[in-house]
């Protein structure tokens, strides 16, 4: 079931932020620009290369089966459906033609029918635990859950009813 919830929300996201256009004509200049654009990879911070875990595996696959997400000059975050030890795994995504080699901080609001997970949330992204993020690339954040949030989490059904962003991103010196 969770599986099938991370689809159907990648997918609704995914049209969300690509939009749709009508008409055979738009529908080939969109297929054009997208073979144009440089591959989405997936990334681990240096002290996880060359190691798998479930998590890993799933960012890998998310990445390939879902090169869509997100949209071009923008850094994006997804939840990916998956929870590991009390953490919520969500997927942040570097479509902008800028590596980000700084640490970041970031509010992160998200919540599920109208029920807070986070609200304005600030996240660190550190550089020393996560690892560059270089441009065209998605790499996966753990965010600890209190028993609320993990239960609110557990019971997500309805991609439509959830609602996720980020702002104030700024680089850290």
């Amino acid at each position: 079931m969770k599986k099938l919830f991370v689809v159907i929300l990648l997918l609704i996201l995914g049209a969300c932020s690509n939009g749709k256009e009508a008409g055979g004509t738009e529908k080939s200049t969109r297929d054009t620009v997208v073979n144009k654009e440089k591959e989405l990879k997936f990334v681990v911070a240096p002290q996880y290369e060359g190691k798998t875990s479930d998590l890993i595996e799933l960012g890998k696959k998310l990445t390939k089966e879902h090169p869509e997400i997100g949209s071009k000059g923008s850094m994006v975050i997804y939840f990916t459906g998956a929870v590991s030890d009390g953490r919520a795994a969500l997927m942040l995504v570097n479509k902008t033609d800028v590596d980000i080699k700084k640490d970041l901080e970031f509010s992160l609001s998200w919540s599920y029918d109208g029920k807070a997970i986070f609200d304005n949330q600030k996240i660190s992204y550190t550089i020393k635990d996560s690892g560059e993020l270089p441009s065209y690339t998605t790499t996966l954040i753990l965010l600890p859950l209190n028993s609320e949030q993990l239960e609110l989490v557990d019971s997500m059904s309805d991609p439509s009813k959830m609602a996720l962003s980020m702002s104030d991103v700024k680089s850290v010196e």
